[in-house]
């Protein structure tokens, strides 16, 4: 199948979707988020895609015991390096601080990867609740994001899921991340966001 006629499946949706799609789901009902992401997870292993999954867990157990919540048995996956699950904090700020363009050319090396090892497709989701933490650079995290929509232009990603939990944002902040991400997760469903301020009118 040719790149531009991939259509992506995310599982918690009937429609499916182009290499190249970069969204949100801003989320407050906890059995809502399972089914997301289960759904999310599940779909591109099915698919033959490298799946990158960055969790706001500390310990391997506690990631066991993430998959196994929302009902994934990857061992499987994990072993032959399909499935890569990372705390998040290790990802993305790695020595304890975030810097935008290392974080944009790990995910570059990630896409490549997965594409070199032959997968149809590279997938990723995360979830910056590290921006509450005070952590150096966490400031520029609207930067990050607004690269990403650049990154899918060269690395066309299957999707990029940012996952933000309602409760630990402020109406403001929540405002900053609709205002950078081109699509939304609604109930289920993947929509266009009327919020979205195309990134050339947005400044850094």
């Amino acid at each position: 199948m040719e790149a531009a006629d991939y259509q992506a499946n995310y599982g918690f949706t009937r429609e499916t979707f182009p290499l190249g799609t970069h969204m949100c789901y801003i989320y407050n009902d906890e059995a809502e988020r399972k089914m997301v992401i289960e759904q999310y997870l599940k779909s591109g292993l099915s698919a033959n895609e490298k799946v990158v999954a960055l969790l706001d867990v500390e310990t391997e157990a506690e990631i066991d015991d993430y998959l196994r919540e929302i009902g994934l048995v990857a061992d499987e996956h994990r072993k032959s390096g399909q499935l890569v699950i990372k705390n998040q904090m290790e990802a993305y700020c790695p020595d304890g601080r975030f810097e935008t363009q290392r974080m944009i050319e790990n995910l570059k090396k990630i896409y490549h990867l997965g594409m070199g090892e032959g997968y149809a497709a590279v997938r990723a989701t995360g979830e910056p609740s590290w921006i509450h933490r005070g952590v150096p650079g966490s400031e520029r995290w609207r930067e990050y994001e607004l690269e990403l929509n650049r990154l899918v232009l060269d690395c066309p990603f299957s999707g990029l899921l940012c996952r933000f939990d309602a409760r630990m944002f402020s109406g403001a902040l929540l405002y900053d991340v609709l205002s950078v991400h081109p699509l939304i997760v609604v109930r289920g469903q993947v929509l266009k966001n009327p919020y979205y301020i195309y990134s050339d009118e947005l400044t850094i």
